[in-house]
């Protein structure tokens, strides 16, 4: 693992797939938000998005136009194991 990843990891960020899982939305309406700026604190690091984790989830701006968003805006219930750092 390279000096980079090891600090993201410290930093409690995570990829597109990860994120778009704990959203409850697919990894490409997730990467469309990306790309508009939506989600808080996300940076392009090559050609991978590093997503912060904000109580456990991450943080996206609401819309300026059309219905509200239907993302998870709270923690899954179940038990789920998601390996950040390995």
């Amino acid at each position: 693992m390279s000096n980079h990843s090891q600090a993201a990891c410290a930093k409690h960020y995570i990829g597109t797939q990860k994120a778009s899982f704990l959203l409850n939305i697919s990894a490409v309406r997730l990467r469309q938000l990306l790309q508009h700026g939506r989600v808080i604190g996300a940076y392009k690091s090559g050609r991978r998005w590093l997503i912060p984790l904000k109580k456990g989830l991450p943080q996206i701006t609401p819309g300026k136009r059309g219905p509200a968003g239907t993302w998870s805006r709270r923690r899954r219930q179940v038990n789920t194991r998601i390996d950040s750092c390995q």
